[in-house]
């Protein structure tokens, strides 16, 4: 299969009003910071903290982490920016972020905000954050996917696509990383929901984080300083809630240790595994099967005209 019988479905830019141009990139980055902000909002109303100042933290946050992402993006990327400077803010012009600067950049504007504001513990804003961020991400890899940012190395899979600016197929690692920070906030929300220790949400989060980009980096057109980032992403996440839950860690990977040889020693544990994942698996197609009832369920009433015997 040639290059050009690729699929191809960038969309750079939706639409236009005069000389005005709506790029997909610049509407999904709206409708990430929307998307962050409203689950963000939600939580702060669960958990009874002061809804307009989350909000105020929501904004500065988002634009504190926008800058740090574009500053970190001009300075890996300094050929295409250091002739006209000027570029560096054209961003639906010139589209490029760093997750790395924009996690760099939000988590130090989130800190010092919420130090200014008393009475607000900044481990508990931070786990709001954490949540915001996962939505967050999930639409604006899709909205770099349409754009062609943060693209992929070379690829001859099938799955591969061609990249707007780009010559060759690519690996759709914006589409995957979408698809993963989509399950990881749909996993982490009933925890959001429920009681943890203060901290556990931002800490899980930067320790998955941490993990996702590190197995995709291998898959990314990136430099190679960028895999310092997710170590120290991870790292962070894992001493985060080992200081914040009191457990030990090394009382963690010495059972966790014992388990896994177990796997090859142990016929009991083997058992026990294997019960596990039944148990998973059930609970999964069960919690599925509800919510695709009680989705039919609300288009089965969607559909119900009213009636005068029923009015």
């Amino acid at each position: 299969m040639g290059n050009y019988d690729r699929l191809s479905i960038m969309l750079p830019v939706l639409f236009s009003l005069g000389p005005l141009a709506i790029s997909s990139f610049g509407l999904f980055l709206a409708l990430s910071f929307l998307y962050s902000t409203f689950l963000a909002w939600r939580l702060s109303r669960a958990w009874d903290l002061d809804e307009e100042k989350v909000l105020d933290i929501c904004l500065l946050t988002f634009f504190g982490g926008l800058i740090g992402a574009r500053i970190l993006y001009a300075l890996f990327n300094l050929p295409i920016f250091i002739e006209d400077p000027i570029k560096i803010a054209l961003l639906t012009k010139y589209p490029g972020l760093s997750f790395w600067g924009g996690l760099l950049g939000g988590g130090l504007s989130l800190y010092f905000f919420v130090r200014r504001i008393k009475k607000i513990d900044f481990w508990q804003i931070a786990d709001l954050a954490a949540v915001g961020l996962l939505g967050g991400l999930t639409l604006g890899n899709i909205g770099c996917f349409l754009g062609g940012c943060n693209v992929g190395v070379e690829s001859s899979l099938p799955l591969s696509v061609s990249m707007i600016g780009y010559v060759s197929n690519r690996f759709p690692t914006q589409i995957i990383e979408a698809i993963t920070f989509a399950v990881i906030l749909w996993k982490i929300w009933p925890v959001a929901t429920h009681f943890h220790f203060t901290g556990k949400i931002a800490s899980l989060s930067l320790i998955l984080l941490g993990l996702v980009e590190l197995i995709l980096n291998p898959f990314k057109d990136i430099l190679t300083l960028e895999w310092i980032f997710p170590i120290l992403t991870f790292s962070a996440g894992v001493f985060s809630f080992y200081y914040l839950s009191k457990k030990s860690l090394l009382a963690d990977l010495t059972s966790f240790l014992k388990y896994f040889l177990g796997i090859f020693t142990d016929n009991k544990v083997r058992k026990h595994l294997l019960n596990k994942l039944l148990k998973s698996w059930y609970n999964q197609k069960v919690a599925l099967r509800w919510s695709f009832y009680q989705l039919k369920k609300k288009l089965r009433r969607a559909r119900v005209k009213p009636t005068p015997g029923n009015i």
